[in-house]
């Protein structure tokens, strides 16, 4: 696409990586082929902002298998997490269970996703 030979894009693509500005690979899965076609996201507002309480808060939730995305945000909210799960009654379960339930959490407001448009990921350098 870019009109040089596949060797010089190689060579390119590995100095890229090896100066860090190339992070990494990955896979991009369909959501609803995996049974994760309903997506959501999840303003999460703490009850206290206790170093602790965040820390733990960091710690757990982004490895949970629902979370796409997490964001610690500034302004209203504190957390923004981007969530896929089968169904509408697997969102509400989820959030129940792990984000009700935390005696840290002090507010949530979910927001259904129709669609999700990927944007540019950064512009690249020249």
């Amino acid at each position: 696409m870019v009109g040089i030979a596949p060797s010089t894009a190689l060579m390119r693509t590995r100095a890229l990586s090896e100066r860090g500005i190339v992070q990494g690979y990955e896979a991009k899965l369909s959501l609803s082929a995996i049974g994760r076609s309903v997506q959501a996201l999840v303003a999460v507002r703490l009850r206290a902002h206790d170093r602790d309480q965040i820390d733990r808060f960091t710690a757990r939730v982004p490895r949970l298998p629902a979370v796409l995305s997490t964001f610690h945000t500034s302004g209203s909210v504190d957390y923004l997490l981007h969530i896929a799960v089968g169904s509408t009654e697997d969102l509400r379960d989820w959030v129940l269970d792990n984000l009700a339930t935390d005696p840290v959490v002090g507010h949530t407001e979910t927001t259904l996703v129709f669609e999700h448009i990927q944007g540019n990921h950064g512009p690249l350098p020249d």
